[in-house]
């Protein structure tokens, strides 16, 4: 099959998991948008759930290719490394974003989970990896003397786990396809803004080293 027309066909796929959820999801709707007829999807999967299953597999390899092995860890200011991280998830969002869209509701919607255990665990693998690698090797003598640099980590880190769950209870409230990702991406610089300024050294301008 032609590229441009299998990516049509992976387009229209996430985009119907990702709006319904795997239960709600139509085949019928999938095809129409594809421009294909339902034979030729089933010809490539046997079924709705291995349908869904590649589709996740597609995503996983999309993100691990496109986002995560393009991550640098090197940037020993912690901050600054995590908005790196944040601008190299935000451009492979804008090359494609119905990965992404189709990954966070599979992070919702415990039935899809069900269908593929093994996938969701590769993603909780690759997640926890990432976070492990963006934590260490911290330049720490950036951070403010009267709190211990563990600490201050771990404020970080529930600071960051707290955003995370908010907007997962954004999005089990609204459509996926329309969440406004940028204006999120633009809320979170303003929250590194406050953790740099409350948990960093003070210079003598008033501005916070590593900026």
């Amino acid at each position: 099959m032609e590229p441009e027309k299998q990516q049509r066909i992976w387009d229209a796929v996430l985009r119907e998991f990702a709006a319904k959820g795997y239960r709600d999801a139509s085949t019928n709707r999938i095809v129409e948008d594809a421009g294909i007829g339902k034979g030729m999807l089933f010809y490539y999967f046997k079924n709705k759930a291995e349908l869904f299953r590649s589709a996740l597999v597609y995503c996983l390899d999309y993100i691990e290719e496109e986002y995560v092995r393009r991550l640098d860890f090197s940037e020993p200011d912690f901050i600054v490394r995590f908005s790196k991280a944040v601008e190299a998830k935000m451009a492979a969002y804008l090359r494609n974003p119905l990965p992404f869209t189709f990954l966070a509701s599979f992070h919702i919607n415990r039935e899809a989970v069900e269908i593929a255990p093994d996938l969701y665990s590769r993603l909780q693998e690759m997640e926890n990896k990432g976070m492990q690698a963006l934590f260490a090797d911290v330049d720490v003598s950036l951070f403010r003397d009267d709190v211990a640099p563990e600490h201050i980590l771990n404020i970080i880190r529930w600071v960051m786990d707290g955003w995370s769950q908010d907007i997962i209870a954004h999005l089990e409230r609204e459509a996926l396809l329309d969440y406004d990702w940028e204006s999120t991406t633009k809320k979170l610089y303003e929250l590194f803004a406050v953790l740099r300024k409350v948990l960093y050294k003070e210079i003598q301008n008033g501005d916070s080293k590593g900026q």
